[in-house]
């Protein structure tokens, strides 16, 4: 019986190699590059516009899964001529650090259409896209709390938004964890290489989930851990912001991206990538030692 056994063992294992086909060279081109954009706004005056390079990871070698210098210096845009168009002005952006542009005296009104504009003299390319700057969002209570368990401990934060407009609306609220450093948060390092301040999750919400003009949730936000600080921003969005995000969010684990459906990112920007967005962030920052 045993003696069967170990035939019938050898068998399959012959079969099943036997079903596996010879590995087939191919040859992918890799998608030409384009100018991307992304964007961040300062208050009340003022925005930063990130302008990168897209690159496919066919263009990197084999031998190396990290970024070698040479190829973040092909990422990062620079020497780019970049302006911000909105009710009859035209402002001019300064290169503050490779691949960031920023003014921080255009004045930020809600309602008000924003056309941005951007040149690389080396490549001859030029992007441009178009937004409306949304309003701000009304967050009226958040704070955090701590499940401890005998073997976990789990950080909620508990908030409610408010929506009484008649129009639709959307919204991001995102948990921000501080990695090192001090307790204080710059929202305006996003676009900085090295930053400390790590996007841990987001959440997306439309009218749809709102009862009576409010929305009231309690999310766990499993990355958090009740040593950090956590900061916690709320905006609201541009529907095509939204289904931005929601493409994003849909791609956001390794396991999404092997096995799902191949994912095309919405894009507002015209001969490029990415999506340029005008909204407040609203932030609150928790040291959750104190919970």
């Amino acid at each position: 019986m045993k003696k069967l056994a170990f035939i019938f063992a050898l068998t399959f294992v012959a079969f099943t190699q036997s079903c596996v086909p010879d590995p087939i060279d191919i040859d992918v081109t890799p998608a030409d590059p384009k100018l991307c954009i992304s964007s961040v706004v300062l208050g009340n005056n003022g925005i930063v516009i990130g302008l990168t390079r897209s690159y496919s990871p066919l263009q990197q070698s084999p031998e190396s899964d990290t970024l070698g210098q040479q190829l973040v210096d092909q990422i990062l845009v620079t020497g780019a001529t970049v302006t911000i168009s909105y009710l009859n002005q035209l402002d001019t952006l300064y290169e503050l650090s490779p691949g960031i542009y920023t003014n921080l005296f255009t004045s930020i009104t809600e309602g008000v259409n924003y056309t941005v504009r951007a040149s690389d003299p080396v490549s001859g390319e030029s992007v441009w896209a178009a937004t409306i700057m949304q309003p701000e969002a009304v967050l009226d209570t958040v704070y955090p709390y701590i499940d401890r368990t005998t073997t976990d401990s789990l950080v909620h934060f508990k908030f409610t938004l408010f929506d009484n407009a008649a129009t639709e609306n959307y919204y991001v609220v995102n948990f921000i964890k501080k990695v090192q450093g001090d307790s204080t948060f710059d929202i305006n390092s996003v676009f900085a290489a090295g930053s400390n301040e790590v996007l841990t999750e987001f959440e997306l919400y439309d009218d749809q989930a709102f009862t009576n003009g409010s929305l009231n949730k309690d999310v766990i936000v499993f990355s958090a851990e009740q040593t950090d600080t956590v900061a916690v921003t709320v905006s609201e969005i541009s529907k095509g912001y939204y289904e931005f995000l929601t493409a994003m969010k849909r791609s956001s684990s390794i396991f999404n991206q092997l096995t799902g459906e191949p994912i095309t990112y919405p894009s507002n920007v015209e001969g490029g990538y990415g999506f340029f967005t005008m909204h407040r962030v609203r932030s609150t920052v928790f040291d959750l030692n104190l919970y």
